[in-house]
């Protein structure tokens, strides 16, 4: 079943199997402010106040991720690796902020190209959408009945600009 060189996370954090993230996360906290590296340094016990943090560090890794703590609870194997892969939930955050930079990055060129066409574009639209608010005035059904139908004609041309990119890619 576990390991038994790894101790228990509940043991670790000193709290009950029962608690909840709240009670985990407080107890964290509370563990961590008194153990921190920081409030120790020049201390003789320096290495030993870095160990338990690391172990604390440990604990609440596995019991703040729901995935990790169900698998632990349930005896599991692999209740010790990460389920997402290499890292734990800060790393996937940091991750997908980057492809966010990345991303924003790789389309400003295309937007320095096309910006001028997308801003008539949407000035076009929204022309139309405020003649056709106009045209609808003092009936909030129409109103509701013209949002929708300029939703489906976005999405419709998303749609099809995804199928011309598909399509392209096969050949």
């Amino acid at each position: 079943m576990r390991p038994k060189s790894e101790p228990d996370p509940y043991a670790v954090l000193g709290v009950a199997r029962t608690a909840s993230e709240a009670e985990i996360r407080a107890a964290y906290l509370d563990l961590m402010a008194k153990y921190h590296p920081d409030r120790h340094q020049g201390n003789p016990l320096e290495e030993l106040a870095a160990a338990k943090v690391a172990e604390i560090n440990w604990a609440y890794e596995i019991l703040s991720d729901p995935t990790r703590r169900a698998a632990y609870d349930s005896g599991q194997l692999d209740w010790a690796r990460v389920v997402r892969g290499d890292a734990g939930p800060a790393a996937v955050r940091r991750r997908r902020r980057w492809m966010l930079v990345v991303g924003i990055l790789l389309l400003l060129p295309l937007l320095f190209r096309f910006g001028s066409l997308l801003l008539r574009v949407l000035a076009r639209l929204y022309r139309v959408v405020a003649e056709g608010l106009t045209v609808v005035r003092g009936t909030p059904v129409a109103l509701v009945a013209v949002l929708l139908a300029l939703v489906l004609v976005l999405l419709v041309v998303a749609r099809r600009r995804r199928r011309r990119s598909d399509s392209d890619g096969r050949r």
